[in-house]
């Protein structure tokens, strides 16, 4: 009984591959293929065509030979034929993504949309080429339109030390020279400019609780441009109360040349938010915008490099904050499951506001591993970045600088399996900061749990 089902799909393939040799006829050299017409019955018992012997057959019945086969069909205009080969094929070998995608290609050409669509939904969350993953939007948007729609529902878990990411008891020693220094020297009578100045706030370390859900309009038709449209809706709920916060932002992403050795993105953002940090008069409602521009080309097949250029605008009631980043980013594969990188930064940031945070310059170099297996992925980044303030807080004398190191280690499912529909990320960071700012943290561990599902698509 078990012979018998191995060898069916061998039979039926072998069977329609002797049926399409016998009963057409073959077009001239260059002429068109027209539709396929069957011979006169007594033609076909007046010149049999030889049956090539079974074991030849079967020995030439390698994915690669059925595609060949079902792709010159394709061209001579026989595409119902081509499906039929291409679902014995995949039956043969199921695990193929290339079967898969001529099989989807096949069925679309003789009018099936329906099982292209089921052949295509197969290859989702499965590791193929970019070539592939092209043709595979092609054969989409013919049958059912370029525009997909997708819904994603997310959450982020984890303690933090500080959910302001400030010092809770912070003492400022005023500096001869600085603002507040000279103040009280000429008001010596309200205060002592040798006195240590302390401030004890709230305890505000817990456990962060981030809910997110994604809307995402998606544009793929094959070609060389791709564009996603991303709403985003979000609320933090920490445990701790008083630290609550929730947004909106619309996000705008392009990319073109998606396979060729240049790729262009282009990319736009602008959003709402609204957090408190504590106590009532601390709350602030801010707005950003952020454009930013990449060029990624391809030196070899194992190395490529990546160009960016953003900029970004913060506003709220005591921030006028102006960014702009430039970066640049060298990655390669020594291994197929193995990627190393290494990042350079630089960044200008301007300070318009009332605020403490005056403007800066800084750099950042990091280097990154990341493995990628069947079931997990895992990332490891160390990075370094210099910063040096433009102008001097009130209680320092003179400008200061910041020195941070920061190690990260994220842990996270991989594409498959497709079933799943889950993608899980536990994340671990560590920072060490060496700077006179009294108010940021010394140091400070964070360990996140990343969870996000898909609940809807258009197929």
């Amino acid at each position: 009984m078990r012979i018998r089902t191995a060898w069916q799909p061998a039979g039926l393939a072998l069977l329609l591959i002797v049926f399409g040799y016998v009963t057409h006829s073959r077009p001239a050299q260059g002429a068109d293929p027209g539709p396929a017409i069957a011979p006169p019955e007594s033609h076909i018992y007046a010149q049999p065509a030889p049956e090539p012997p079974a074991s030849v057959l079967l020995s030439h019945m390698s994915p690669a030979w059925f595609l060949n086969r079902i792709r010159r069909l394709i061209h001579e205009g026989r595409a119902v034929e081509a499906d039929q080969i291409a679902r014995a094929a995949l039956a043969l070998y199921p695990h193929s993504s290339e079967l898969r995608l001529g099989a989807a290609f096949a069925a679309m050409r003789s009018g099936r949309c329906a099982s292209a669509t089921r052949h295509l939904d197969a290859l989702r969350g499965g590791a193929i080429a970019p070539a592939q993953r092209r043709r595979a939007d092609l054969v989409r948007a013919i049958c059912t339109g370029p525009w997909r729609w997708q819904a994603l529902i997310g959450a982020v878990a984890g303690y933090r030390p500080s959910l302001v990411d400030r010092q809770r008891d912070v003492e400022v020693r005023l500096q001869p020279g600085s603002r507040l220094h000279g103040l009280c020297v000429m008001l010596a009578s309200l205060c002592d400019p040798d006195q240590t100045l302390v401030s004890h706030g709230r305890r505000d370390s817990g456990v962060d609780l981030w809910l997110n859900l994604t809307i995402r309009q998606l544009y793929r038709a094959g070609g060389d441009w791709d564009l996603d449209l991303d709403t985003i809706l979000f609320r933090r709920r920490p445990r701790r109360p008083g630290y609550a916060g929730d947004g909106a932002i619309l996000r705008l992403a392009a990319t073109y040349g998606h396979l060729a050795r240049r790729q262009i993105r282009i990319g736009a953002e602008t959003g709402r938010a609204q957090f408190q940090q504590g106590r009532p008069d601390l709350a602030i409602a801010q707005r950003h915008r952020r454009v930013h521009i990449g060029l990624s080309f391809a030196h070899m097949a194992d190395l490529r490099s990546d160009i960016m250029l953003s900029h970004l605008d913060v506003r709220s009631h005591w921030l006028n904050l102006a960014r702009r980043r430039y970066a640049y980013g060298l990655a390669g594969n020594p291994r197929e499951a193995l990627t190393v990188s290494l990042v350079g930064a630089r960044e200008i940031s301007r300070q318009k506001g009332a605020g403490m945070t005056p403007g800066s310059r800084a750099r950042e170099v990091g280097v990154g591993l990341r493995w990628t297996g069947n079931l997990i992925a895992a990332d490891l980044h160390h990075g370094l970045r210099h910063e040096t303030f433009r102008g001097r807080m009130p209680f320092l004398a003179t400008p200061h600088r910041a020195r941070i190191r920061t190690t990260r280690v994220d842990v996270m499912t991989g594409d498959a399996p497709a079933w799943l529909n889950l993608k899980v990320a536990v994340s671990f960071e560590y920072r060490k900061i060496s700077t006179r700012d009294p108010f940021r943290l010394p140091s400070s561990k964070t360990l996140l749990l990343r969870v996000s599902r898909e609940i809807f698509t258009t197929r």
